[in-house]
């Protein structure tokens, strides 16, 4: 017969869930997971089972307005067929479920949900059911474990997992669900790492996470080779330090996109830079892509040793509240909050993993430049901004601040390879008045203080240059 169907979303509501769907009989049976699938046989889930769904909703992503029920934001996290061994109403069911290669799940995993009556936390005894993933998914099926294999063949294609910007008050309400740690001010690296042994000194790939080799830049963290015993691969932040030894996105700047031996090393002794390795996702052959954040984490204390330009920050121990306390204090960007129960999932914007931040930036394209003059008639008075939006590029206004001597110039010369006759975008006259217009593919970042009524930025401030980031991923 034709294949069963089965989706698992990802639903922010009043409480973060995961629904839980499978085909039976015409409609999509469904559960609510509160803390999503598990991914440890020794550790049962909660499933509440909900209401029946139209077979339609297999394929729905979207924004349910809040005054409805179940309002918040949905996406698919994972969908594909699945085989069914048993199904016994309102009792037991059995189903082995072939996810997508990038999906949550990560390939065929085995599940078995079971009411349990009266013992759970709903009154109607109906709706109390437990998920617990089923040891050996693969004896279940003839088809390999597609995402697993990939992975342990080719770990350096492994994309950085991305946060979702978060509020506190989300992460409050079950706070001893989630991890937390300082956010670092730098730039995201995938780190692959070939252990040294009797005939070789060992290797260190950096790579960004738009997919740029930066190996070469950063030269002085090929000793994270030291730092580990086996092969591995680690997913962390490069930082240059301040004055204040404190992590300085604009310092970092006089490091990003240097190639030749001879400037890198020049620089190299002016400001040297940091990995700080928050997470492991693969060690000695195996993937550890679909175990939790907590077990990742005890394992990369076991693995990465810190060393001179490497460090292994642990999560932050202590109260949500005190963690963006100590942020604040150390004068560092925000806060990374994970979920304990989270996977990672390879090159996917989450929002088990949220970024808690004291002030708003965002990523701009930089479109066009207007003429400075006195002390910046050899540079720019500002850049105009822009990004996607679902027509074309928007027009998000003008930066003149946050820039220092050393940005001016380099920007300019960049700026004069990249001149274009006409504006790519659509921009007031008020700011169109002595522009010259250039091909939008620079990123940049800024801090602002909000959005106008027109979609401007209110009062933006220049932070540098983000070379590690796609300009198609510049959306509004």
């Amino acid at each position: 017969g034709d294949a069963l169907t089965f989706v698992i979303q990802e639903h922010h509501a009043q409480a973060l869930h995961w629904d839980f769907r499978l085909e039976h009989e015409g409609i999509l049976a469904s559960w609510a997971l509160p803390k999503g699938p598990p991914t440890d046989p020794k550790k049962n889930h909660l499933a509440v089972q909900t209401e029946d769904h139209p077979m339609e909703y297999a394929t729905f992503e979207g924004t349910i307005p809040k005054d409805q029920y179940g309002g918040g934001e949905v996406t698919i996290w994972d969908w594909g067929t699945y085989e069914l061994e048993e199904w016994q109403d309102g009792k037991k069911v059995v189903a082995t479920l072939h996810g997508q290669d990038d999906g949550g799940l990560g390939g065929v995993r085995k599940f078995s949900l079971f009411n349990t009556g009266g013992s759970g936390p709903n009154k109607d005894p109906a709706k109390n059911w437990m998920i617990h993933l089923m040891k050996d998914p693969a004896s279940a099926s003839p088809e390999p474990e597609p995402a697993r294999a990939a992975d342990d063949a080719a770990p350096v294609d492994i994309e950085p997992m991305l946060a979702s910007l978060g509020k506190v008050e989300t992460v409050a309400r079950k706070e001893k669900d989630w991890a937390f740690e300082m956010k670092w001010d730098g730039i995201r690296a995938i780190a692959t790492v070939r252990a040294a042994t009797k005939d070789s000194d060992g290797s260190v790939t950096l790579t960004s996470r738009n997919g740029r080799d930066m190996t070469a830049t950063y030269p002085e963290l090929a000793e994270l080779v030291d730092c580990v015993d086996v092969d591995c691969v680690v997913d962390g932040e490069i930082v240059a330090l301040g004055p204040s030894s404190r992590p300085d996105f604009g310092r970092l700047q006089q490091r990003m996109g240097l190639t030749k031996s001879r400037d890198v090393e020049r620089e190299r002794s002016k400001t040297p830079v940091y990995l700080m390795v928050f997470d492991l996702l693969h060690s000695d052959g195996e993937s550890l892509l679909r175990t939790s954040y907590d077990q990742r984490r005890e394992r990369l204390a076991e693995v990465v040793s810190e060393g001179e330009n490497i460090y292994v920050p642990e999560a932050f121990e202590g109260s949500l509240d005190e963690a963006m306390k100590s942020s604040k204090e150390l004068d560092l960007e925000g806060v990374m909050a994970k979920q304990r129960d989270s996977v990672y999932l390879s090159g996917r914007r989450t929002r088990t993993w949220l970024k808690l931040k004291h002030s708003s930036t965002r990523d701009v394209l930089i479109v066009g430049w207007r003429t400075g003059t006195g002390e910046r008639a050899d540079t720019f008075a500002s850049l105009l901004l822009a990004a996607h939006g679902d027509e074309g590029l928007v027009y998000l206004g003008r930066v003149g601040t946050g820039f220092d001597q050393h940005q001016l110039q380099s920007l300019r010369k960049t700026l004069d390879r990249m001149s274009r006759k006409t504006p790519p975008v659509e921009v007031p006259s008020e700011d169109r008045h002595d522009a010259s217009w250039v091909t939008p593919s620079l990123v940049g970042e800024v801090t602002f203080g909000g959005i106008t009524e027109a979609g401007r930025l209110r009062h933006p401030v220049w932070r540098g240059l983000r070379e590690d980031i796609d300009p198609d991923d510049v959306g509004v």
